[in-house]
């Protein structure tokens, strides 16, 4: 019983940690209200089919993206794999 209330203090002493920077940052930087603020003030104004035209092409930005780093994390993986493999042809043979 003495460890579950230990435990449930640690647990209830990070959880107050968090919730103090959480609200000091939401009150500090109002994170929301600048983004919406931005929206209504930059995007709002500019017609809809500019907005259309706008949306494929973040997309299609977003999609060659992540199609590039999915090609750079393979070739790391296959160099990774190949320094492993010759470390442990070193290391079986010496």
């Amino acid at each position: 019983m003495i460890y579950l209330s230990i435990w449930d203090r640690i647990k209830d002493f990070f959880i107050g940690i968090h919730e103090k920077i959480n609200g000091f940052l939401q009150n500090t930087l109002a994170f929301d209200e600048k983004l919406i603020g931005l929206y209504e003030e930059f995007i709002q104004p500019i017609p809809e089919l500019i907005k259309i035209f706008g949306a494929i092409f973040v997309a299609i930005i977003l999609v060659l993206g992540v199609i590039s780093f999915v090609k750079k994390m393979f070739k790391l993986f296959i160099i990774l794999a190949i320094i492993f493999v010759i470390i442990l042809l070193v290391t079986r043979y010496t």
